[in-house]
């Protein structure tokens, strides 16, 4: 949504509470929250249809409720599950446009033209008679509650020219120019793994071959691509997981060209790698990645410099049967982020983190069993989300061949805290839509945790685009620091838990006028110092100071 130059909104929701040291609680909400769709594959191809099954999440109607789309893949429509605010969904896919009944298979979700609403774009094998290349979709959002398919003319519904093909895709601003680029992966054809750039006109331009990458991407059985910044630098680097041990790990080299590490990062250590998430594990301030397998998942923990060690043994979270899609989260919010994995082997995987060993290499166990994710449903796609607004994080599974299944996650106890940041980069030219690539910082104590806004793909899924921390007991958060991508900061300090916040990028011609190193809203306030006489003050009432009480100083006055 569109917001005014930082304006910083925050939504105290109420708060569940866990004793740290529980395990996760978990509860199949799937009826209750009138989910009724199955995914109903019928195309042909190889092994296609039995990879296949994803969806995206996202607020499609700016009501501040998380909604789902769900690629059916082609026995029925798909499906647009917008969410009520009661706990319950209302498939409004007619409606909005996107009853459309193909070959689907994938969605990543985002404001590719910078105009406040969530667009959406999907992957397809075809139309429901037959596989045919130039299917995929990309669906603008009007904000009057409809979409309009503008693939053709954006450039974006051909992968591959010749093979009908498509099994993920992830947004991300590759050149720091604030347009958000996309990747789109194939797994028939190395011709369908592309990158195409966004011009910030509504259209694309395939940059594959200029970018350096169409050799870097041949024999590439791609599943799951992902761009994220992996060594400070703020340029993205492109960590594409590739099937038949085709993974890559690209660098970015920041002049638009990518170079391939894969081999001296240390990755691709498995013939099998399918999904991925990315998080700082073991909070050293470098985020890792974790890749799920044929019963030998990798955890690359991040040594700098592009380097990586695989620790997935030493961790604990090696095997999770045939996997497929999964993320990180801190599920029980003791301040530690755990990883959630689904796999074909009829079960669902809780890793609850345990704090680091001392080799510094994070422990996990498997809480399963006592979480509440008991299904013997053959899962490929999953997604975090919180869709009720009660502060913690939910999940939903797509499932091959099954149900789309919800579950809420119903901690309970003391020790509970948590925050939930949505960033809004709208007015700031070179920050791209709701901060992708922008990285979070949370510090309370001596502890520091880092999150990031992600569009990229776990498995053909995409999750909430925020970035969320438990806190434990923590009762206050002493600073909260944005990284803008565009290498802006912004800092606040003593912040009430227990409340997403909606945090806007500070406009280019604000200085830091107040000399503390950091452009936020303690310098605009400065600037009405000339109009009336005020300075910073918490004029709001709400315990900070910040961009808040800009809005409730301006309010008063006009």
């Amino acid at each position: 949504m569109n917001r005014a130059p930082f304006a910083l909104a925050a939504a105290v929701v109420c708060a569940g509470a866990a004793s740290v040291g529980a395990a996760p609680a978990f509860s199949n909400q799937t009826n209750n929250a009138q989910l009724n769709a199955s995914q109903q594959p019928i195309f042909g191809g190889g092994n296609g249809p039995g990879f296949l099954a994803g969806g995206a999440v996202g607020d499609f109607n700016n009501d501040g409720f998380q909604d789902i789309f769900f690629p059916v893949g082609g026995g029925s429509p798909d499906r647009l599950f917008i969410n009520n605010g009661d706990g319950t969904f209302t498939n409004q896919a007619a409606a909005y446009g996107v009853a459309l009944t193909h070959r689907s298979t994938a969605a990543a979700v985002a404001d590719y033209n910078n105009d406040g609403w969530l667009d959406i774009f999907e992957t397809s094998l075809g139309p429901a008679s037959n596989n045919a290349p130039g299917a995929n979709k990309l669906y603008r959002n009007n904000g009057d509650g409809t979409f309009t398919n503008v693939a053709a003319t954006a450039g974006v519904a051909f992968a591959s020219p010749t093979v009908p093909d498509g099994f993920g895709a992830a947004w991300g601003d590759y050149d720091l120019d604030g347009d958000l680029d996309l990747e789109v992966s194939g797994w028939f054809s190395a011709s369908a793994n592309r990158i195409f750039r966004n011009n910030g006109d509504g259209t694309f331009t395939d940059v594959t071959i200029a970018i350096g990458a169409s050799t870097i991407l041949s024999n590439l059985n791609g599943f799951s691509p992902r761009f994220a910044d992996m060594n400070g630098d703020r340029y993205p680097e492109i960590n594409w997981v590739g099937d038949f041990g085709t993974s890559r790990y690209l660098v970015n080299d920041g002049d638009g060209t990518f170079t391939n590490r894969t081999n001296t990062a240390g990755m691709a250590q498995d013939g099998t790698e399918m999904g991925s998430t990315i998080a700082d594990f073991n909070r050293n301030g470098l985020f890792d990645i974790y890749v799920t397998t044929i019963s030998s998942n990798n955890l690359y923990m991040n040594n700098g410099n592009n380097t990586f060690t695989n620790r997935a043994s030493t961790a604990g979270v090696t095997n999770t049967g045939w996997g497929w899609g999964t993320v990180a989260i801190d599920f029980d919010h003791d301040t530690k982020v755990d990883i959630v994995a689904t796999t074909q082997s009829g079960r669902q995987w809780a890793f609850r983190n345990m704090g680091n060993n001392a080799s510094n290499v994070p422990q996990f166990q498997d809480v399963t069993s006592a979480s509440g994710l008991s299904s013997n449903l053959s899962g490929r796609g999953l997604a975090n989300f919180d869709y009720d607004n009660d502060g913690d994080q939910d999940l939903v599974f797509f499932m091959r061949s099954g149900p789309l299944t919800l579950f809420r996650n119903d901690q309970s106890g003391a020790n509970n805290n948590w925050i939930r940041v949505f960033l809004d980069g709208s007015g700031v030219d070179d920050i791209p839509p709701n901060g992708i690539g922008s990285v979070v910082k949370v510090t309370i104590g001596s502890t520091t945790l880092m999150g990031r806004v992600d569009g990229g793909s776990n498995f053909l899924s995409q999750s909430e685009l925020s970035a969320h921390f438990g806190l434990g007991g923590a009762g206050v958060i002493d600073e909260l620091r944005v990284e803008w991508s565009n290498g802006d900061v912004t800092v606040m300090t003593n912040v009430p838990v227990n409340q997403t916040l909606n945090i806007a990028a500070a406009p280019a011609n604000i200085a830091d006028l107040n000399g503390d190193g950091v452009v936020n809203g303690a310098d605009l306030a400065i600037l009405l110092i000339g109009w009336g006489g005020a300075g910073p003050a918490d004029f709001n009432n709400d315990g900070v100071v910040n961009g808040a009480d800009l809005a409730t100083l301006l309010t008063n006055w006009g």
